[in-house]
């Protein structure tokens, strides 16, 4: 999630509008980032500035003169039955409007924040539906031109199995004359953090010879593009391991696929 994801989430949060889930994540952001937090804290300010915005106001003469005769007649209630009428009270019209217009005020702010948030998720699953769609086209664009591959004469297809480790993974390996091979992936378990898979090409006598690195989907599956050493184009197995983010030099970690 990028820093500006997290920006957007800020209004809502103020409004202790967000979803569990959401508000745990930007909960983690906040610790380490001082901007979005000072950024918090002005909504907040906002916030509160609205509840406390409708100023007392102060009671009008006639109403005072009203609080006293009052007070005087219960006094004199014991003693006497007279009955001292109060005398009709006017309303203070302009301390009327500012405290309607200071409700208003904050109507319209709620409103607007509301509609902010309504926004900023509207915004959020049109973007997740696009990374989605640009994922899937990616995919279909890897498909293809391993289907190619395979259609060109002298290209050879190797099969990789699940170890213990990935008793449910399975890869296909394609490639050519040259050596450029392709490799889909499926059924591989989601990378710890800080760790990624890699692939090896093992050829007799010699020690594993690196490949590239790379991580796999929700659903397990990854697809990448890598070389084939000249030593290993006629000979050769290849296998995956997981291995520390960025790589080894040579495996540390048990197999994952093998062919």
């Amino acid at each position: 999630m990028s820093h500006e994801d997290y920006k957007e989430m800020v209004p809502a949060h103020a409004l202790a509008a967000l979803d569990s889930a959401d508000d745990r994540v930007l909960a983690d952001h906040l610790a380490e980032c001082v901007e979005c937090r000072e950024e918090l804290n002005e909504w907040q300010q906002t916030a509160a500035a609205v509840a406390l915005s409708a100023s007392p106001a102060e009671p009008s003469p006639l109403v005072r003169q009203r609080l006293l005769s009052q007070i005087r007649a219960e006094r004199n209630e014991s003693t006497a039955s007279k009955v001292v009428p109060f005398k009709p009270t006017q309303k203070n019209i302009w301390s009327s409007l500012g405290s309607l217009g200071a409700v208003a005020a904050a109507i319209l702010l709620v409103f607007l924040l509301g509609y902010l948030f309504l926004l900023w998720r509207e915004n959020r699953a049109m973007r997740q539906e696009l990374q989605t769609l640009m994922q899937e086209n990616q995919r279909i664009q890897k498909d293809l031109k391993m289907a190619r591959m395979v259609q060109t004469p002298g290209t050879k297809l190797m099969e990789l199995n699940g170890t213990a480790a990935a008793p449910g993974a399975t890869a296909k390996v394609v490639y050519d004359q040259s050596g450029h091979a392709m490799v889909m992936m499926s059924g591989l378990p989601a990378p710890p953090a800080g760790k990624e898979y890699q692939l090896w090409f093992l050829v007799a006598d010699k020690p594993p010879m690196r490949g590239k690195t790379f991580s796999t989907d929700s659903s397990g599956k990854g697809m990448l593009e890598d070389q084939l050493p000249d030593v290993a184009l006629k000979s050769a197995a290849i296998a995956v391991t997981l291995e520390p983010q960025g790589g080894s030099e040579s495996p540390t970690m048990p197999i994952y696929l093998r062919s």
